[in-house]
């Protein structure tokens, strides 16, 4: 704004220098009417430029606004750009994942459709491990395939219950060919009627049994299907395993008569 005062003052001088140089021999009355004329010109001048100015700062004030206004919209832009493309992908995810839990949906349907029955062939299978096996916890083992064949006919029982507990007399059936073990229980050998002896188990591989006063043991044949004495030599190594089983003495090695009979009751 001074800038433009000194301007407008510049213009006055300016243009009264220039009249008393251009009408130096007017009468007195001409020169204050051209005084006067002057004096109106520099203040159209100065209006004019007043106004030019004021549109011109005016204009500039727009002009900031505009460009910050513009610059906002730009970075607001591409914030929306990137928005959208994030959701694009979450929406693309999204439905694969929509498209996954249809899967296993119609997956989960098909088992549950098949499980009872997969089930049902589960427990025939460990039934005919059972009977099939050797004569290891015979009554224990069959009494839990009994639970569970009951258990499968129980409406009231989930079926991830029943699947529970198949999978757990699988693992207790896993288990036994990693395992040793000693138990009491009746048996027959020989011409002798039913005997309380120790069963010593080596995994699934071998029975022995020791009689309660320490002097006969035997093993069980499953060619044959039935329990026979063996040879008094074996007598130290079927104490020790009975003894290491029932862990009433540290694992050692021992020399038993682990591998196929003859039918006279001797190791082959």
């Amino acid at each position: 704004m001074k800038t433009l005062m000194n301007q407008s003052k510049f213009i006055a001088i300016l243009i009264i220098c220039t009249a008393g140089l251009v009408f130096p021999v007017l009468p007195c009355s001409a020169g204050a009417q051209t005084a006067e004329k002057v004096r109106t010109d520099i203040d159209t001048a100065i209006e004019i430029q007043k106004k030019s100015q004021a549109r011109r700062d005016e204009w500039e004030t727009m002009k900031s606004a505009l460009v910050s206004e513009y610059i906002r919209l730009t970075l607001e832009s591409q914030a929306l750009e990137q928005e959208h493309d994030t959701l694009v992908r979450q929406v693309a995810a999204q439905k694969e994942i929509n498209r996954s839990l249809i899967r296993q949906k119609a997956e989960s349907v098909r088992v549950l459709k098949e499980l009872p029955r997969f089930l049902d062939t589960v427990l025939n299978q460990l039934d005919a491990l059972v009977e099939s096996d050797s004569p290891f916890l015979r009554q224990e083992r069959m009494t839990r395939l009994d639970t569970l064949r009951r258990m499968l006919g129980d409406p009231s029982v989930t079926l991830s219950e029943k699947y529970r507990k198949i999978m757990e007399a699988l693992f207790i059936e896993a288990e036994y060919g990693a395992t040793i073990e000693v138990y009491q229980e009746r048996i027959s050998y020989g011409e002798n009627r039913e005997t309380l002896v120790n069963i010593f188990r080596l995994g699934r591989v071998s029975l022995f049994f020791l009689t309660l006063d320490r002097e006969v043991c035997g093993v069980f044949n499953p060619a044959l299907g039935r329990w026979q004495t063996l040879d008094p030599g074996y007598l130290p190594s079927i104490r020790s395993a009975v003894d290491t089983g029932s862990k009433r003495r540290p694992a050692e090695l021992l020399d038993l008569p682990v591998g196929r009979l003859n039918p006279e009751g001797g190791k082959s």
